[in-house]
């Protein structure tokens, strides 16, 4: 039988209404965005900081935990800390979202807080490893994991699987680890092999899928933000990521993150059942072949 995989709905799958160069809470209030994500078939959920910040005007961390238990959301990513690098005015900014992500992923339970280094003008990989054991050690106080997002170049200053691995292991943090998006390995012109070659099971990891067009994009930052597809909508090979990810040793959910200027202004329910149904249907598919493969291997 094949084994189940938890599915993730990313906080830009099914933040309906919000605009992430824009207004980027969602509108919807946080137990009818829960109640339909678990309805549509999710089990696990992610939080944008700005969003947060909006929801606890209305509800509690415990309150919104037992919102979470009570739809059977069982694993929940929290994100997205910038500039926690710097040493000017935008760290001021920074370590207030860092304050509030840090209590959110304890009251919440999460499994992880997700960051990246967009926009970063000022550190170099050394100086980023220090700044990132820093903050996973408040992490690891709070119980819960830092997973650095690998972006392509020019967003990030650490464009390459290398460079993150070498920013998670100088640290020396064993709750420092990689969220591994396919649209950003496709766009760095990672291959799969380099997960399972590369990556030891010592590293925590998130997994994130997408869709889209093998070819370079014109304008990078538009599709990104404005144009990825459902998974099965597109070009990429998500089956070959996901196997590399599961030879590897992962075993954690797998979210469906589409930033996508159409999907937008769908109904929230059709946002969430149209990005369940075609994400386990790539899913399955890809752990079933991947079971199949594995298992002709070991048989006599």
């Amino acid at each position: 039988m094949t084994q189940h995989v938890q599915l993730l709905g990313s906080y830009w799958t099914l933040a309906v209404g919000a605009d992430p160069m824009g207004e980027q809470r969602c509108l919807h209030d946080f137990r009818v965005r829960v109640e339909t994500a678990a309805k549509a078939g999710f089990t696990a959920m992610g939080f944008w900081h700005a969003d947060i910040a909006e929801t606890l005007k209305k509800y509690s961390f415990r309150e919104m935990k037992r919102i979470l238990d009570d739809n059977g959301i069982t694993q929940v990513e929290v994100e997205w800390l910038l500039d926690w690098f710097c040493a000017d005015q935008r760290r001021v900014a920074s370590d207030d979202i860092r304050k509030l992500l840090l209590d959110a992923a304890e009251g919440l339970a999460a499994r992880h807080i997700k960051i990246g280094d967009l926009g970063n003008d000022c550190a170099d990989v050394p100086a980023m490893s220090e700044e990132f054991g820093v903050l996973c050690r408040q992490a690891a106080e709070r119980g819960t994991n830092v997973l650095f997002e690998m972006l392509p170049a020019p967003f990030s200053r650490a464009p390459s699987l290398d460079q993150v691995l070498a920013i998670c292991r100088g640290s020396g943090a064993k709750n420092g680890g990689i969220m591994l998006d396919n649209l950003h390995l496709q766009r760095t012109g990672t291959q799969p092999q380099e997960i399972v070659r590369k990556i030891g099971r010592d590293i925590p990891l998130g997994v994130e899928i997408n869709d889209g067009t093998l070819a370079m994009p014109v304008n990078l930052h538009d599709s990104v933000v404005n144009r990825r597809l459902l998974p099965g909508d597109g070009e990429f090979d998500i089956a070959a990521f996901l196997q590399a990810l599961w030879t590897q040793g992962y075993d954690g959910p797998v979210g469906v993150e589409v930033l996508n200027e159409y999907i937008r202004k769908w109904p929230l329910e059709t946002a969430a059942r149209e990005a369940f149904v075609k994400t386990r249907q790539v899913v399955t598919a890809a752990r079933e072949k991947w079971e199949a493969e594995r298992a002709s291997r070991t048989s006599p």
